[in-house]
């Protein structure tokens, strides 16, 4: 499963009504239901504090971790009557693997990198800075080594499947971002929807699934409104999806299952900017209202925030956890076992697994 990167990248402001490709079937019962409660266990960190984006069936993690090192900061200028603070804590990609921590470190000289997401092989797709620390490159890190992919900078790799497909985007804020899709050593430029023309914000794809369907995001311009709208896409065999909005004006995708279930968030017809998250599936885009998910297992059961969605029932995921556990703040993946990850406070590293009892 994939979720939101997060990166050094130039971000593209998030903005995407459902004409549909078929997805599959939803499978059938749970592994994990909602009434399921939960064992705890602190990730650790490289020396300071972590955050987990994925995880694979296994239960190996990854993310990015803060060292306790300092490198100069690349810009530092005062602010005001401020002294500049010209030094940072640098974070690098790990992966977490039966109680034990990896660095897997950067491209050359690069001092900033993460790990977004993990397929079966232990594979991980993420982004690090390049020699120079002056942009960053879609990369892949196997067996601990690190390979960039060659896409243009700024670049990011959001999601990997289990046959090593690799999807992200690249470009800046002048250029537009470009889906790509990385698949046996060959980057190939994902078809954008008509509409993106009128934007010059292209689309990022932002997870992938076994079947190697890709879900994503395009921004337009509405002429007529003066304003940015965004469309939830799916690129399958080769051909772009335009899957649209909740009815509002924007809907971005966050992961997709091996059922082409896709979750994410938008904004629902009459809202405004107010945000509700969605499930698409089967040609339907449902409002989930309040409870905007992160990530969706291929048994249907969805995580974001502290909260967990499992056969249309939510739960707070602090109250399945053991008395004076620290607070789930936000679960960002969840694998097809039930196992979770997410950030919280009052851990020592700020980054849990959570484990089916």
């Amino acid at each position: 499963m994939t979720r939101f990167h997060t990166s050094r990248i130039v971000s593209l402001t998030a903005l995407t009504v459902a004409v549909g490709l078929p997805v599959a079937a939803v499978a059938a019962a749970p592994a994990a239901a909602a009434t399921t409660t939960y064992r705890i266990t602190d990730l650790g960190s490289l020396g300071l504090g972590s955050a987990p984006n994925g995880i694979n069936a296994t239960g190996e993690v990854t993310g990015k971790s803060s060292l306790s090192t300092l490198v100069p900061t690349p810009s530092c200028v005062p602010y005001h009557n401020h002294k500049p603070v010209c030094t940072e804590h640098p974070y690098h990609a790990f992966v977490w693997s039966n109680g034990t921590m990896t660095d897997l470190g950067t491209l050359g000289s690069g001092n900033f990198s993460a790990g977004e997401a993990i397929n079966s092989s232990g594979e991980v797709a993420g982004w690090s800075d390049t020699n120079a620390d002056v942009g960053q490159e879609a990369s892949v890190w196997n067996g601990g080594k690190v390979t960039g992919l060659g896409v243009p900078l700024d670049s990011v790799a959001a999601g990997i499947n289990d046959s090593g497909q690799v999807v992200g985007s690249w470009g800046t804020t002048s250029t537009g971002s470009q889906p790509f899709l990385y698949s046996n050593g060959t980057i190939t430029d994902l078809p954008e929807p008509g509409f993106v023309a009128t934007s010059n914000l292209g689309c990022q794809a932002d997870a992938i699934n076994n079947n190697a369907q890709i879900a994503g995001t395009c921004w337009g311009w509405n002429r007529k409104l003066s304003t940015i709208y965004a469309d939830l896409v799916l690129w399958q065999n080769g051909t772009v999806t335009d899957l649209g909005t909740l009815g509002g004006e924007r809907s971005g995708a966050a992961a997709i299952n091996g059922n082409g279930q896709i979750v994410g968030y938008g904004t629902a017809l009459g809202s405004g900017v107010a945000t509700d998250g969605f499930l698409y599936s089967n040609g339907t885009m449902t409002d989930l209202g309040s409870f905007t998910p992160a990530a969706i297992n291929d048994h249907g059961v969805m995580v974001g925030g502290p909260y967990i969605d499992s056969g249309g029932t939510v739960q707070n995921l602090n109250t399945l956890i053991p008395a004076g556990s620290p607070t789930i703040q936000d679960a960002t993946a969840i694998n097809d076992n039930g196992q979770i990850v997410a950030s919280a406070t009052g851990s020592t590293s700020g980054a849990v697994l959570l484990n089916p009892s």
